[in-house]
Formats: structure tokens, sequence, C-alpha cells
């Protein structure tokens, strides 16, 4: 019965619409209203079926400084974002805490991702490596300007057969046309908008999205009121 009245409802609206708007215009309309402005995700591995999946990410990087925890705020911050937006009830996100658990555990020494998927403590269906392999938050050219680039290589690996279902390098530049220059806290402040920014593009390759919102752009990240 609810899902009758939701039918009708739309029904009504797209008739309203229909009638004050003309029937081209009408018709965009009517399809936003049924399927939103989200885009599908490039890759639709964690859409459907039950999945345990484990979000790793490391750093092959040699500067500390700027590295720091990046890759475990990264994860953390891909595992909420998918959690959020799959459309899948079925998927279940290994804790963040179990991964970093077992990272700690080996040292972050292990030889690929696949192995800490298949460990029994973990027991992951797929996991999802990010291999840092660039980071930096500082203007190359300028130690008072910031801007955020990150050099990642996204895979994602069936456990059960060690089959490699996603294999996507991806160069994240914020903000992308010039670096940004401001006062002493302004590196402090920055970093974890980038951080939400690199999580932010490699987790809507899992995920259905609005490109509108989810577009690099300073302006809308409103980080020009950091200077």
């Amino acid at each position: 019965m609810e899902r009758i009245r939701k039918f009708s409802l739309l029904g009504l609206l797209i008739f309203l619409t229909l009638s004050i708007f003309g029937c081209q215009q009408a018709l965009l309309t009517a399809l936003v209203l049924v399927n939103g402005t989200d885009v599908k995700p490039k890759y639709d591995i964690l859409l459907k079926g039950e999945k345990r999946v484990a979000v790793v990410c490391r750093s092959i990087v040699s500067n500390p400084y700027d590295v720091q925890n990046a890759p475990r705020e990264i994860s953390r911050q891909i595992c909420k974002l998918i959690d959020l937006n799959v459309r899948n009830k079925k998927l279940k996100i290994i804790e963040p805490v179990k991964i970093e658990t077992w990272l700690d555990n080996c040292n972050n020494d292990f030889d690929n991702f696949l192995e800490i998927g298949r460990d029994k403590t973990i027991n992951a269906d797929i996991v999802i490596g990010i291999e840092i392999r660039g980071f930096q938050l500082r203007d190359s050219h300028s130690p008072y300007m910031v801007q955020g680039k990150c050099q990642a290589h996204v895979k994602a690996i069936d456990c059960s057969n060690g089959e490699v279902l996603v294999s996507e390098e991806m160069m994240i530049i914020d903000p992308p046309n010039s670096a940004m220059s401001g006062g002493p806290g302004l590196e402090a402040a920055f970093r974890p908008r980038f951080i939400q920014v690199v999580a932010e593009q490699i987790a809507i390759l899992f995920h259905h999205h609005d490109p509108h919102k989810t577009r690099i752009d300073a302006d809308n990240l409103d980080m020009h009121r950091l200077q």
C-alpha cells in the first residue's frame, strides 16, 4: 500500500510538471524525480550480493612529514563514504580498527593486499587496496603555498581466487588550477580537507554519486576562506 502511494504521488508530480512546463522540459524533470542526479560508479562490484569488504591504504612515499598518518585517515574516510553511499544492504565494511591492528602487528610489512583480506581475523570477500605513491601538501615551488597532490594506485581483489577486479591509477590535485597562499595555519587547516578530497575521489569509483557535489573545486570546498 505504501509503495502504491509513492508511485501515485510520483505520477501526480509528473502530470503537474507536464501541464505547467511542457513535454520536453517536463520529461527531463520527471527523469530527475525518478532517478535523481546521481551517476553510476565506474565499478559496480560492491552493489550486489553479500560481501565483506576490507579497505587498506599504505604509503610508499619517502617523505614522512607530509604523509604522517594520511593512509589511515584516507582509509577511514573511504570506509565511511562507501558504507554511507553504496546501495547494498548486504554489504559489510570491515571496521578500520581491525585493519589497523593487523597492520600494527606486522609493522606494516606485508607482501600484498590479498594477504590481509585472506587472514582469518579479517576474512574479507573483497579487499580494496590503495597504494599512495606520491603525497604532498605544499606547492613544490614555494613553501608558503599549499596545493594537495596525491598519486595513488587503487586495486580491488577477489579474495577467493585472487582476481584483480579493479586497477586504477589516480592523480588527485586540489585546488586543481593553482596553489593557495596564506598564513602559518593554512597547511594545518588544509590537510584534513585534502584528505577528505582524496578519500572522496577514490570512494566514488564504487558508489553512485552526484558529480556536481563531488567535483574538486576550491570554491566548492570553501577553501579560500582559509586565507
